[in-house]
C-alpha cells in the first residue's frame, strides 16, 4: 500500500488564502481516504521534510495568487536544485522535496501541487464565492490523484 500525504497550507485570516484549510478539512472527513495522512499548517516548514521522506505520494495544497480566481490547477513537482533557500521564511514544495532527499535520502515517487486561484487576500476570515465554489473540484482532483 502506498503511503500518501496531503500537506495543505494557508492563512485563514487572509481571505482566499485559507482555501487550503477548507480543502484539507473536506479530505479529512472522506472515508475513502482514511489511509491518507492530511496535515494543515499556516506555512510549509523544514520539519515537514522528514514526514515527506517516508511517503510514496505527496500532494501540496495551497491558494495561488497568480492563477485566475477559482481555477483549480494540478502541477507535477520535482525537488529543487538546492534546499539552501528553504531555511528562510519561504519554504516551497520543491525545497521540501530537496530536503527530503538531502537529509533522509528519499523523496516521494510522485509529488503534485493542487492550487486554487484566489481573488482576495485582504484581512478576512471567509472565502470569496468564486473560491468557495472551486473547493469540490479541488477535492475531486486530489481524490483522483490518490486513487
Amino acid at each position: 500500500m502506498q503511503r500518501q500525504l496531503v500537506l495543505a497550507c494557508g492563512n485563514t485570516l487572509r481571505g482566499d488564502d485559507g482555501v487550503g484549510w477548507k480543502i484539507a478539512e473536506a479530505l479529512e472527513g472522506d472515508p475513502a481516504l482514511s489511509a491518507v495522512r492530511v496535515r494543515i499548517a499556516q506555512q510549509w516548514t523544514p520539519e515537514m521534510a522528514e514526514e515527506i521522506s517516508g511517503c510514496d505520494v505527496v500532494v501540496f495544497v495551497d491558494c495561488s495568487a497568480i492563477s485566475e480566481p477559482g481555477t483549480v490547477s494540478v502541477i507535477p513537482l520535482e525537488a529543487a536544485q538546492s534546499s539552501v533557500g528553504s531555511l528562510t521564511h519561504n519554504v516551497t514544495p520543491g525545497s521540501l522535496l530537496a530536503m527530503s532527499l538531502e537529509l533522509y535520502g528519499r523523496a516521494p515517487a510522485r509529488a503534485v501541487a493542487v492550487t486554487v486561484g484566489g481573488k482576495s487576500f485582504e484581512l478576512a476570515e471567509g472565502l470569496t464565492e468564486t473560491v468557495e465554489l472551486a473547493i469540490p473540484r479541488a477535492v475531486d482532483a486530489i481524490r483522483q490523484l490518490l486513487s
